[in-house]
């Protein structure tokens, strides 16, 4: 199944964070936007308890929409913007 997961999220660090998860688990669609691939339920249970470990319940927010094979493959998408991914890293020899 198919789950969208849209976050505003005050700091960095745990928005960071988030992002890492996410992107385990599906393409970044939108700056705070991923579609996310889970098998079941119970993986979605446990995306859900990982994204409230990595948040302050009091100043962020994480929404999910589960969608169904049907409802998804009728999303409408207008404009050919992508997301390109951050590509930070260090090369350490």
């Amino acid at each position: 199944m198919i789950v969208l997961v849209t976050y505003d999220i005050v700091d960095d660090r745990r928005r960071d964070d988030v992002a890492m998860l996410l992107s385990g688990y599906g393409p970044r669609v939108q700056l705070s936007v991923f579609e996310c691939d889970v098998r079941d339920q119970r993986e979605l249970r446990t995306l859900r308890a990982s994204l409230r470990e990595r948040i302050d319940p009091l100043e962020d927010q994480v929404r999910m929409y589960p969608t169904t094979s049907q409802t998804f493959n009728e999303r409408y998408v207008i404009g050919a913007r992508t997301v390109e991914e951050r590509a930070d890293y260090w090369i350490v020899r």
